[in-house]
């Protein structure tokens, strides 16, 4: 669990990296993997890959896996912003 937030998924962290590098725990349910990308939603009011890689310390494809996941069960109240390429949740 994240101290920070007693809440929030649990990640983990590998050992054997020389960089020390979080990431998500892979036994998350489909829930806990949106609600991590909502979490950020929320804090920044706006989501991408590159912010849930900067959050978490993921890889891309980890990234991408958890925005497929969000736009997936939000696609009707999300909206692109090509200005600055993120997305934003409808008001």
């Amino acid at each position: 669990m994240n101290s920070d937030n007693p809440g929030a998924p649990k990640l983990c962290t590998m050992r054997s990296q020389i960089q020390a590098r979080p990431l998500y725990d892979q036994t998350l349910d489909l829930n806990q993997r949106i609600g991590l990308v909502m979490e950020v939603q929320k804090k920044l009011g706006y989501v991408n890959r590159q912010t849930l890689i900067q959050t978490y310390g993921l890889t891309q494809q980890q990234a991408g896996a958890l925005m497929r996941d969000f736009i997936h069960a939000h696609a009707k109240d999300l909206e692109w912003n090509v200005k600055h390429s993120h997305y934003n949740l409808k008001r």
